[in-house]
């Protein structure tokens, strides 16, 4: 009997109701917690990433739709000979096993052809200077030898026959040419003992020193 009065005494207590009454709120809250989790993550559900490599991104996203998967565009480069538009890159890779749901991020080749800014390479030896261009993943490049003392010091670099202004941005597959002094000073007007000045292409596997 004393034991069944505690206990109604105890329950009579609106402070000790109001604390079962949280307890009981918050287990519920953690359960339906543990329940979204679970359901949104598709616990030990996995599907393998299709290819999608190669294809447009609205044929990859109809791929990657069915196969119950997101997709984000992350970036665009510029490649020789890539078709616009189509997909270079997948992250997750294919054959890859992700849960369903997840997102697969794409790298797409540019529409438009890659601007690159060359820098001023003016009293450069011809060596680094090539070597420099072709970092910047220019290819066409020809050297064109002028009067100067400073053999194989760049004089200016030129696109479409005018030279280049420091930082100004050129096609990646433009044609450069490379004006470098041939270490013989200019003749005067009147000689005719003279040197033609040469043209030529560099060779690709000179170092950069």
């Amino acid at each position: 009997m004393a034991k069944e009065s505690f206990l109604k005494k105890l329950f009579a207590n609106k402070i000790f109701a109001n604390i079962l009454i949280m307890i009981a709120i918050l287990g519920v809250l953690i359960t339906l917690t543990l329940v979204g989790l679970n359901f949104y993550t598709r616990h030990n559900q996995s599907i393998t990433v299709p290819n999608v490599k190669g294809l447009q991104v609205n044929e990859a996203a109809s791929f990657l739709s069915t196969a119950g998967l997101k997709y984000e565009v992350v970036d665009s480069v510029y490649r020789r000979g890539g078709t616009p538009g189509a997909i270079l890159e997948q992250v997750p890779k294919a054959s890859s096993q992700i849960k369903v749901g997840r997102t697969v991020f794409l790298t797409v080749q540019a529409f438009g052809q890659q601007m690159v800014s060359v820098p001023d390479l003016t009293d450069y030896s011809q060596r680094q200077a090539v070597s420099l261009l072709e970092a910047l993943g220019f290819t066409n490049i020809q050297i064109n030898e002028v009067y100067s003392e400073y053999k194989d010091l760049v004089i200016s670099v030129e696109y479409n026959n005018k030279p280049l202004k420091k930082g100004q941005k050129v096609p990646i597959d433009a044609f450069v040419r490379m004006q470098v002094g041939n270490g013989i000073a200019e003749p005067a007007a009147d000689s005719t003992d003279t040197v033609k000045p040469e043209t030529k292409t560099p060779k690709s596997d000179e170092s950069f020193f």
